[in-house]
């Protein structure tokens, strides 16, 4: 930590270049001394993370899927009520998501912290009484789609062998599927809980943006990123969502979300008199096996007593670029400033890590990141950021779009229920398939639209392949409708 009297004016001469500014002198002793200012201020400020009890016994994960980066054992001394809701459940939580002194290296060589405090959603999941026994390995920093660029080593699906289980979420998916936890929690900026919950055949929920605390997160991309469930039920990952969600003192952007208090009654509803609209975009591109298992289902959902309709989605096909443009932009802006201003909490102990990680020589460090971090700070010099406002425009009118979809009387409104899709356009590719910038935005083709929408979007097992691959069929809703998406998603379930 730099002391406020080693600042020189060399100091303010490097800064200020950086800003393509030729302080005079006047100029440079007043930056100096309000710098030093600023620092002494700050001095005066004690970090008081929030209490939270570390596990015992920690130890390296040891899984036929390398689904676990670290196991333990974590129960609340005190679960809230007489009856928890999750009472019993082991959940495993992404290796991005803090637990009191459990090290994170979000999947990387180069990068490791050891958070003092527990994210808002594994307190709220030990309140509930849950047993919080591990963290998931997952793809570096997050930032891919398949488990393959773990810095601990490739992640296995356990219903597909030589099959990628898909990502980012690969662990939490891997650990689900292969039955080594209950349930599991993710994140997901472009798909990376429902592509791994599709590949692996389980459920996964990208809840409302914004619905679930991201405090004590590591974000990839911090106006993308989501935090949800993944598990081998709908109900289970409704009694999860109902936990986790809710405004978070600690989380600013979820003041005045609703909390979803009825999404387990609500899932057993049923799909009588609700309305579907099926995007035509995603069922052209999709592989024949995984259009034949999601026309069978939805011809399911009809007989049940839905109603169907077509419909064309202007800029489906443009928004996972779009998607990727943020989701790049902002990762090398994360990056450049230690996550200091992703407002989720981020500590002291997070910020050095950053800053030791660009200190290093970055050798630990995967190829992909490293790749991608260079080249987006390069597009954002050569544009001067002008790329990523185009895409924040485009993401404006793709939600307006999307949300009208669920609006009847507005202009070119449907009053639709939910929307549906296969939840990726291909089954589990074998290993070093997806390869460049095309594969990579073919597996999240029909995911990265709703996170730029913002809207809640489940993945649910409903079918397979003729080789026996697990399909997922994604429902959309419109926001904080987790309720109606989980009712159709519990309809395939029970209808296979």
């Amino acid at each position: 930590m730099t002391d406020p009297s080693d600042l020189t004016a060399e100091t303010v001469d490097r800064v200020a270049a950086g800003f393509g500014l030729s302080p005079s002198d006047e100029e440079r002793r007043d930056s100096l001394e309000t710098a030093r200012s600023i620092l002494a201020m700050a001095d005066a400020f004690d970090v008081e993370p929030p209490a939270s009890t570390e596990p015992a016994d920690v130890r390296e994960g040891d899984d036929p899927y390398n689904a676990f980066r670290l196991r333990f054992d974590l129960a609340s001394d005190d679960p809230a009520g007489d009856a928890p809701p999750l009472e019993g459940l082991s959940v495993a939580v992404k290796e991005n998501i803090a637990v009191a002194g459990v090290e994170s290296t979000c999947g990387s060589n180069g990068f490791s912290y050891r958070p003092r405090s527990h994210a808002t959603v594994v307190a709220r999941l030990l309140s509930a009484g849950a047993d919080v026994v591990g963290t998931t390995n997952m793809d570096e920093f997050a930032y891919f789609t398949t488990g393959e660029t773990c810095g601990h080593g490739r992640i296995e699906n356990p219903v597909a062998e030589g099959r990628v289980p898909g990502g980012s979420s690969s662990g939490s998916a891997a650990a689900v599927g292969g039955g080594l936890v209950d349930a599991a929690l993710g994140t997901d900026t472009a798909g990376s809980i429902r592509i791994p919950a599709s590949f692996c055949g389980v459920v996964g929920l990208k809840p409302t943006h914004r619905t679930v605390s991201r405090f004590g997160v590591v974000d990839l991309s911090p106006s993308l990123d989501h935090v949800g469930p993944l598990a081998r039920d709908v109900e289970t990952v409704a009694r999860i969502t109902e936990v986790i969600a809710g405004s978070d003192p600690l989380d600013p952007s979820t003041r005045a979300v609703p909390s979803p208090d009825d999404l387990v009654d609500a899932a057993d509803d049923g799909v009588g008199g609700l309305s579907l609209g099926v995007v035509e975009e995603a069922m052209a591109t999709a592989s024949d096996d995984v259009a034949d298992a999601i026309e069978e289902s939805i011809d399911l959902l009809e007989a049940a007593g839905a109603t169907v309709e077509r419909l064309s989605l202007e800029g489906f096909d443009l928004a996972p670029a779009a998607n990727g443009t943020i989701v790049g932009a902002e990762f090398a802006s994360v990056l450049a400033g230690n996550a200091v201003e992703t407002g989720t909490g981020t500590t002291p102990a997070l910020a050095d890590a950053f800053a030791a990680l660009k200190e290093s020589d970055g050798e630990a460090v995967g190829e992909h990141v490293r790749e991608q971090a260079v080249a987006n700070r390069v597009a954002a010099e050569a544009r001067a950021g002008k790329h990523y406002l185009a895409a924040l425009d485009f993401r404006r009118r793709f939600t307006e779009r999307v949300r009208r979809q669920f609006r009847p009387g507005s202009e070119d409104g449907r009053g639709l229920d939910v929307l549906v899709t296969p939840t990726t356009p291909i089954p589990a590719p074998e290993f070093g398939a997806v390869t460049g910038m095309d594969g990579l935005l073919r597996t999240l083709a029909n995911t990265a639209p709703f996170n730029l929408a913002g809207t809640p979007a489940v993945s649910v097992p409903c079918g397979e392949t003729g080789d026996g691959l697990p399909v997922g069929l994604q429902v959309v809703a419109d926001w904080h409708e987790e309720a109606t998406a989980l009712r159709v998603a519990r309809a395939v379930e029970i209808s296979r």
